[in-house]
């Protein structure tokens, strides 16, 4: 084949897989997208096809041409062959199947590419905190490569023992059938998903565009339908007037401006509807050595809610509702650091006790009820526990 028909090949493929990349996309999006796909410009370089967004002086992309496989032309006798192979071995077709893996992937990076430059932030934004929304975005974006989706649980992240938390949030949430729900920060989107299944409208908000292709996956392997919008917590660039019934926003508020994101939430809640949060609490000295052991697991700007930031919630709702986690239940933790002595850089210690929740659960189990009683008896200690679930009222 020559060249020339190898370039306009690789043209063709390419922006097939852009505008398959389109569908999971919310219509806004879908929108900014396929103008972006309308401009782009193609320049042969040796072995490569470069790709320009006319949009962006950033969305730029190399397609390495060594890399596409082409169907023979020409003999007679390879054109029989490949013909009969195609039609006998349809779903083992390599030459199909090696370019979909291409052009799918240059497709993603460049889309990847384009969403940074069009993520939603506050209109008056800092050189600062710029540089804080760049760290906190390429830090998601990296965890969200590493993931394996297969691997992802959506049930077990919100039911077990060890995922007190989520069980406390669905039994006060009740019924979720035909509700609005905003996802805001929803990392790897097991929380969106779990809400999708149980009949909910799903918007799924993140800083990071890898975070938001695992969560379009994740919904796609599980069979549900969730809306993805990357934007800031403290600017979510929704429209005027998109209001939701709920608004959830799991381990997010230590990563932002909390008295900002919490204006945000206010604004696009219904009259009536709830907010439900919950982060970790800054005052346990144990989960405090922990933190500082973390490093690498954690962004530099995580800053656990203290009384002040508590109490902004009163400031801006009706109804708050406070009910804190992890006190006694936190000795798993410290067996996982000091008998089994698990790397804190290495695992994720959060993630670990939900995917481990059988091993834990007889431990589990008695330590959380001896918490129920310690709280009720001493509720000076609720500022020693880990976690904190606040359930707002508009």
């Amino acid at each position: 084949m020559g060249k020339k028909l190898k370039v306009e090949s690789a043209k063709f493929h390419f922006l097939s897989a852009c505008r398959e990349l389109s569908s999971n996309l919310p219509h806004a999006e879908k929108i900014e997208w396929n103008k972006c796909i309308d401009n782009f410009r193609f320049e042969p370089t040796g072995t490569k096809l470069e790709v320009f967004s006319e949009l962006s002086d950033t969305a730029y992309i190399d397609i390495d041409l060594t890399k596409v496989r082409f169907y023979l032309r020409g003999d007679s006798e390879n054109m029989i062959r490949q013909q009969g192979e195609a039609l006998l071995m349809f779903a083992e077709d390599h030459v199909r199947d090696t370019n979909y893996e291409v052009f799918i992937k240059a497709a993603q990076q460049m889309l990847k590419h384009h969403q940074a430059t069009h993520i939603t932030k506050p209109p008056s934004t800092h050189d600062s905190e710029m540089e804080r929304y760049e760290k906190e975005e390429q830090f998601h974006d990296d965890w969200a490569d590493s993931v394996d989706i297969s691997q992802i649980d959506v049930m077990r992240a919100n039911e077990v023992c060890t995922a007190p938390e989520m069980r406390y949030i669905y039994q006060e949430l009740g019924d979720l059938t035909g509700k609005r729900v905003l996802d805001v920060g929803c990392g790897l989107g097991e929380v969106s998903v779990y809400l999708a299944l149980k009949g909910a409208k799903v918007t799924s908000v993140d800083i990071s565009s890898g975070m938001l292709r695992v969560t379009s996956a994740l919904a796609e392997r599980y069979k549900v339908s969730v809306d993805v919008h990357l934007a800031t917590a403290e600017g979510l660039g929704l429209p005027e007037g998109e209001l939701f019934d709920i608004i959830y926003a799991g381990n997010l508020l230590h990563h932002v401006d909390i008295e900002s994101a919490l204006h945000q939430f206010h604004k696009h809640l219904k009259q009536g509807g709830l907010l439900v949060t919950w982060d970790p609490i800054a005052y346990n000295p144990a989960i405090n050595i922990y933190r500082e052991r973390a490093m690498d697991v954690r962004t530099e700007d995580e800053h656990p809610l203290r009384w002040k930031d508590l109490r902004l919630y009163n400031e801006m709702f009706s109804k708050v509702n406070r009910r804190y986690f992890w006190l006694t239940t936190l000795i798993i933790f410290v067996i996982m650091a000091l008998v089994q002595k698990r790397e804190p850089n290495k695992e994720r210690y959060w993630k670990i006790v939900i995917d481990e929740a059988e091993k834990w659960k007889k431990i589990y189990r008695p330590l959380e009820f001896l918490d129920r009683i310690l709280l009720a008896i001493f509720p000076p200690l609720r500022l020693w526990c880990w976690n904190v679930v606040i359930i707002a009222r508009k």
